[in-house]
């Protein structure tokens, strides 16, 4: 049922990753001001919504003089605010969920701003940018879609390098989330399945004073992230599978806001800039998500917003229904047929384009 929302969503990330430019957006972000930390989060869909993904696109900015709160603004909006991932909230565990993750953005950057503002690493952040670019000449990097494309965007959409590129960067999403993807329904299923409900009662307490339930809950969120290992592409059927067992609001929301804290994010971000700011960006991020989540649950409890568990969502959605879903999935078909035709045809085009030997 939700691969039409993945499909759309990430021909919506290779479209926007082809017409904006990285170098544009670091020009932009180097200052830790508020109008450069918004610009960061609303630009974060210009990345891959794959959150180990993103973390390439961070390093990148971080290198090119972008500050280093816009850049972990950049980072989450690169996956919470990508629309597939507010399809899969929505699929999985209503649309209020989808409405919190976009809403609870501002208080999540916002908890995020001010814990750099307060712990501020001057030299461990010099130290970092300067490892970023170690690690982007002894890796290479992953190339800027838009590298060496024209730079209005109406003359890009006009370009057929231009198409070839957004079908190869739309092949490499799906290359670079499909194992995050089948794990997390796979768990998913697994935990829907076998484990009984006095486990989740055991892990997420339910014998507290209801202030003192919402801050535990939101800690724990982030902890079970740590555990499961998936990332914001995998984590919204577990996250459905928690909710229907008895998790709060608030943990479930910083459960969903804690994929740069799983422990591929921790290595990947270890190779960039050593153990010290890979712990220092962990720490921030698992701060920022149990502070949004115990937000946004008072203020979607303050509007009565909060839903009802529904029981066996999870396998409701893995019957074969023909309704308006089934065609959105022939849709979506449709489109990652004419991407992967233009990402073949960019490699056989480069195959014709090299040079031969003679004989």
């Amino acid at each position: 049922m939700a691969f039409w929302a993945l499909a759309f969503g990430y021909a919506f990330s290779s479209l926007i990753q082809v017409l904006v430019p990285r170098e544009v957006i670091a020009r932009h972000l180097g200052r830790p001001g508020l109008k450069e930390t918004g610009l960061a989060m609303l630009l974060g869909p210009a990345s891959s919504s794959c959150s180990f993904a993103a973390l390439s696109a961070g390093r990148a900015l971080l290198e090119k003089g972008a500050a280093l709160t816009p850049m972990m603004a950049f980072l989450f909006g690169a996956t919470n605010l990508s629309p597939q991932v507010a399809a899969l909230a929505w699929i999985f565990l209503g649309w209020q969920f989808a409405l919190a993750l976009v809403v609870g953005s501002v208080a999540h950057v916002g908890v995020m701003a001010a814990i750099v503002r307060l712990t501020y690493p001057k030299r461990l952040v010099e130290q970092a940018r300067e490892d970023a670019g170690k690690a982007g000449e002894r890796i290479g990097g992953m190339r800027d879609p838009a590298e060496r494309l024209p730079d209005a965007w109406r003359k890009k959409l006009s370009s057929a390098e231009a198409w070839r590129r957004i079908g190869t960067t739309y092949g490499g999403e799906w290359r670079m989330v499909w194992i995050d993807l089948f794990f997390g329904f796979l768990i998913a299923g697994v935990v829907a399945t076998l484990v009984p409900d006095a486990v989740f009662r055991s892990i997420f307490p339910s014998g507290l004073p209801e202030a003192l339930l919402v801050v535990v809950h939101a800690f724990l969120g982030p902890v079970l992230a740590l555990l499961t290992v998936i990332g914001s592409m995998g984590n919204g059927p577990l996250a459905a599978v928690l909710w229907e067992n008895g998790v709060l609001f608030a943990g479930i929301i910083a459960f969903l806001y804690a994929d740069f804290v799983v422990i591929p994010s921790f290595r990947i971000n270890m190779t960039y800039y050593g153990g010290r700011f890979a712990t220092y960006l962990a720490a921030v991020f698992t701060g920022s998500a149990v502070g949004a989540g115990i937000l946004v649950h008072a203020l979607f409890w303050t509007l009565g917003l909060i839903p009802e568990p529904t029981p066996g969502r999870v396998q409701e959605l893995a019957q074969f229904k023909v309704d308006y879903v089934f065609f959105l999935n022939l849709a979506a078909i449709a489109l990652t047929a004419v991407l992967i035709w233009l990402k073949c045809r960019s490699k056989r085009d480069e195959g014709s384009a090299a040079p031969r030997s003679d004989s």
